[in-house]
């Protein structure tokens, strides 16, 4: 018995189907049907009762099914101690992130490097989307996106963390005729130039702003180049309220961060996600432990809502 032989029948006892379990290991029903087979040759026992209703253990086959979920968590179990063992003293973090995250991550970056100067870092910034996509074929030890709880409940060896509840703000600069208000509304923004990152998380608010292509300057994954033409126009941009609000150029009264006031509330859920068979590793929670105290002090006062 070989380990995807075990992999096999626990996954086919679960589902109770071989063409279920062969979907959710990616790997044709032909193939599981045959390996299992001659696993029930080799061990002299029938493992399934195989019927149109279904397929369900036999006696034997219970028996050989609670083994080998055993041994596979046995397994699991040493796979983690041995990678926990090789990054006890890990020096380097891979970090994916949604561009909402970076300049709170980068703020982290410094003070935690001052303090473990050993501690090298790659930083990747991409969308949500391309972040799921990529996160479980490339070796990141964590990533932090905005998703909806369901997105990330499809995701297979992913593990998630609810790290907080935000809204949508604006950010403008000295020439926007919003730099002195409070808070704005989506009617007064009706006339507005905006700049906008390419993403999905705004799609709801520009649908009811009914934004046209002429209000539109430019679309980009560049936060400085957004930032820049913020500061010298009179563009609006959609983002997170947490994104910048400890930068220099909202500090020094470049740009303003003004909420959202909206009787539609646009809660967005953000996460941290890494992979189920890695973990966490130490360095990786001490980094996270900073990061969490950092975006504490991030955060703007709650949105403001009409009154029912």
């Amino acid at each position: 018995m070989n380990f995807e032989q075990m992999e096999y029948i626990v996954n086919v006892a679960n589902e109770m189907s071989i063409t279920k379990a062969a979907e959710k290991l990616f790997i044709s029903p032909s193939g599981m049907s045959q390996s299992i087979t001659q696993l029930e040759n080799e061990l002299g026992i029938k493992i399934f009762n195989r019927a149109k209703q279904g397929v369900t253990p036999t006696f034997e086959g219970k028996i050989v099914i609670s083994k080998a979920i055993s041994l596979l968590k046995t397994i699991k179990e040493l796979n983690k101690e041995i990678y926990d063992y090789k990054n006890s003293n890990q020096t380097h973090l891979k970090i994916m992130t949604a561009p909402t995250f970076a300049f709170v991550i980068q703020e982290t970056m410094v003070k935690f490097n001052s303090r473990n100067n050993n501690i090298t870092f790659e930083f990747v910034e991409q969308n949500p989307t391309d972040i799921i996509q990529n996160f479980n074929k490339e070796n990141y030890d964590f990533a932090l996106i905005h998703a909806s709880k369901n997105e990330l409940k499809k995701e297979k060896n992913i593990c998630f963390e609810h790290i907080h509840e935000g809204h949508i703000c604006i950010a403008v600069g000295k020439n926007s005729p919003y730099y002195t208000f409070d808070y704005v509304t989506l009617s007064d923004l009706e006339n507005s130039k905006f700049v906008l990152y390419n993403s999905s998380d705004y799609k709801k608010v520009l649908k009811l702003i009914k934004l046209n292509p002429n209000q539109v300057l430019i679309r980009t994954n560049s936060s400085s180049l957004l930032f820049e033409l913020v500061k010298e126009s009179q563009a609006v941009l959609f983002l997170h309220d947490f994104s910048i609000i400890h930068s220099p150029m909202v500090k020094n009264g470049e740009i303003k961060i003004i909420p959202l006031r909206e009787e539609n509330y646009f809660p967005i859920d953000f996460w941290l996600i890494y992979l189920e068979t890695k973990g966490l590793t130490k360095v990786a929670k001490e980094f996270i432990d900073d990061f969490y105290k950092n975006l504490k002090n991030s955060k703007i006062s709650n949105p403001v809502k009409f009154s029912s």
